[in-house]
């Protein structure tokens, strides 16, 4: 019996078995990265951070989410924030929350726009579309203008 044909006849088993494994992982793991429900999840969260982000921020502020986001529909309140796509079930529905301090108040509602923009004026962060590229939006100004 020929010991060095079994283990060389084992190892190319071996490798293909890893290989094999390898792609399943993979596959496994970009249909995870891609889906919608991960996606919506990373903007809810990213929302959350900015609403965060501009509490601490003095004065007035605008900020543009850098993605395209025309798939999905945003409800910002008070307490939370809301993304899905029209037309899902309210399991996939994703929802997020957060505390604002006293006085604070967050609203909008935006459905279908490329991107959009929170604004914070004084003590309300507001959800609107962006004014387009060419123009600056009327606050931006006035905070150049304060500056």
């Amino acid at each position: 019996m020929n010991k060095k044909g079994i283990t060389t006849l084992m190892m190319i088993l071996e490798i293909v078995i890893v290989l094999i494994s390898a792609y399943s992982i993979f596959s496994i793991a970009s249909k995870y990265a891609s889906s919608e429900t991960v996606n919506k999840i990373i903007i809810a969260d990213d929302i959350k951070m900015m609403v965060d982000t501009l509490i601490g921020t003095p004065g007035d502020a605008v900020v543009q989410y850098p993605g395209n986001v025309s798939k999905y529909t945003f409800i910002l309140s008070s307490s939370s924030i809301n993304v899905f796509i029209k037309g899902e079930g309210e399991q996939k529905k994703i929802l997020r929350y957060f505390s604002l301090p006293e006085g604070y108040q967050a609203f909008g509602t935006l459905e279908g726009k490329d991107s959009f923009c929170l604004e914070k004026e004084k003590k309300k962060i507001v959800l609107r579309e962006c004014a387009s590229a060419n123009e600056k939006p009327e606050s931006l100004q006035k905070i150049i203008v304060k500056e």
